[in-house]
């Protein structure tokens, strides 16, 4: 996909990556729509680009859908859409409560499909394109971050199998699965609902030297994802140095079918010679 002259709606595009892909969209010659549920972060952003701000709860579908009627009435319609608010906030499954499951839901996963629904009539008409922001967390697992992992990992999944939904439609699915990158995400409760307090903690994990881990600059990433997107690629990834804690995961899994696949063909020839003989006796 050529970008230029495209119309490409962002949410969380207020700040970080959301922020990074439109400045970088803005840049390749596209209509940005920016959406967040910070209007005034919005509205800033969409001034850098020469789009327009709008306000949007990610996690209501009729918030969503207002949204995509207004960028229809704006722009006559949609072609790109990225679907890339989130939250993300730490602490062990076992201190999480009903509110914290709820508010990661609701935003990480439940905003991803609330943007499909309410977006996919335009982007059919259009021949267009999506982009789901993912996580690593979201092809293995982070202890500290399993609530998120768990939106994160549901994210992964909606977005391959709707690739291949779309896929005769025309529609490319890309999923963005970025690393560590300096972002507002470790604020994320700065928007969450009042009278919802759980178990989650905000956690900076960008200060200091960030425990020596690889950051990446949002404006990194925004190359990266625009550059799939654009190519029509299932995956965005961010740092290709953390493919081993992928291939591990998927290592241990493959082990598990081999050992299942030898109890079973072990059951199939039955019982050893010595253990008929004992059943004999």
């Amino acid at each position: 996909m050529d970008v230029q002259g495209k119309v490409a709606v962002i949410t969380g595009g207020g700040s970080g990556i959301g922020r990074a892909i439109a400045l970088r969209l803005a840049a390749q010659g596209a209509r940005v729509a920016v959406a967040d549920i910070d209007l005034g972060a919005a509205q800033r952003v969409a001034a850098e680009v020469g789009g327009a701000g709008f306000a949007v709860d990610v996690s209501e579908l009729a918030s969503v859908t207002a949204l995509a009627e207004a960028v229809r009435a704006r722009y006559g319609g949609t072609d790109i859409l990225v679907n890339n608010a989130g939250v993300a906030s730490t602490g062990r499954l076992e201190s999480m409560n009903d509110a914290d499951w709820a508010w990661l839901l609701g935003v990480n996963l439940m905003g991803t499909i609330h943007g499909v629904t309410a977006f996919l009539p335009q982007l059919r008409a259009a021949g267009g394109a999506i982009l789901n922001t993912g996580s690593m967390a979201g092809l293995a697992p982070d202890a500290g971050m399993g609530g998120y992992g768990t939106t994160k990992f549901a994210v992964t999944a909606y977005t391959e199998v709707l690739a291949d939904e779309l896929a005769d439609e025309g529609i490319a699915v890309t999923l963005l699965a970025p690393g560590p990158v300096r972002t507002g995400l470790g604020a994320s409760s700065r928007n969450r609902p009042e009278g919802s307090a759980g178990g989650l903690v905000d956690v900076d994990l960008a200060a200091g030297d960030g425990g020596g881990l690889p950051w990446l600059e949002a404006e990194e990433v925004a190359v990266i994802a625009v550059d799939a997107l654009a190519e029509g690629r299932r995956y965005a990834i961010t740092h290709p140095d953390w493919s081993d804690v992928v291939i591990r995961r998927h290592r241990a899994i493959e082990h598990a079918f081999a050992e299942a696949e030898a109890k079973a063909e072990a059951a199939a020839a039955g019982p050893a010679d010595g253990a008929r003989v004992s059943e004999r006796g």
